[in-house]
């Protein structure tokens, strides 16, 4: 949690800082203004129909206007924010396996299947053979922890090893359900390392999905701290 309310703050105060210098001050504070006297016209001029619909109209100006006002910023953050949301989502957004509680792994394949191995770390029981799902190109195998550990799966295929991390009962920093092929893909997840060339499009490790409170947190969090920034 501490991580969190970190990166929260940090967040906060940058973007305070980035509308500090991109915003004109001056106009977001006139059209806010502006807004809240139109938002008195309703209660003055209740009973003249036309005076709420000019009211209602110069309403909409002036909220597209700030829209306006914060386009730059917003958009300069847009993409910082979505990949760090992606980083703290692999933090935060999983939770490791439950002991004693079965789940999933599948390799997904470009080619058709041949003759596939699934290999646990000590603590870790591969409960059934490789099931093809040969529609989807697909190997699928049920795994079951014993008890707590943090390791690696390791699958071969056609002389060719590779791992997928895994935890059970204890966390590591990162859960990723998925190790892809794709650069795009590793791009948004470089926590583990992308696979090569090859068969296997990406390894997937079934985890439970963790509360998302986490979100509401680090919004709130980031948002105060981008409040004294912009208000100082």
């Amino acid at each position: 949690m501490t991580a969190l309310v970190v990166a929260g703050v940090i967040c906060g105060l940058i973007a305070g800082w980035l509308f500090r210098r991109t915003v004109d001050v001056a106009a977001r504070r006139a059209t806010l203004r502006q807004i809240h006297a139109h938002f008195l016209e309703f209660r003055l001029f209740f009973d003249e129909p036309r005076l709420i619909w000019r009211a209602q109209k110069a309403l909409i100006r002036a909220n597209l206007q700030v829209c306006a006002l914060l386009l730059r910023p917003t958009l300069i953050l847009a993409l910082p924010m979505a990949w760090l949301m992606l980083q703290l989502d692999a933090v935060y957004g999983a939770a490791p396996l439950q002991i004693g509680e079965p789940a999933i792994v599948t390799a997904q394949l470009d080619t058709e299947d041949a003759q596939s191995v699934l290999e646990a770390p000590p603590g870790i029981a591969v409960e059934t053979p490789p099931v093809r799902i040969v529609s989807e190109r697909q190997v699928v195998w049920r795994i079951c922890p014993l008890h707590a550990v943090t390791g690696f799966l390791r699958f071969t295929l056609r002389g060719v090893t590779l791992t997928k991390a895994i935890a059970a009962g204890s966390r590591s920093v990162f859960l990723l359900r998925r190790r892809e092929r794709s650069l795009f893909a590793f791009l948004l997840h470089p926590e583990e390392p992308r696979l090569p060339a090859g068969s296997v499009v990406w390894l997937e490790v079934d985890y439970p999905e963790a509360s998302r409170w986490w979100i509401v947190w680090f919004l709130a969090i980031s948002t105060a701290s981008a409040l004294v920034v912009v208000r100082s």
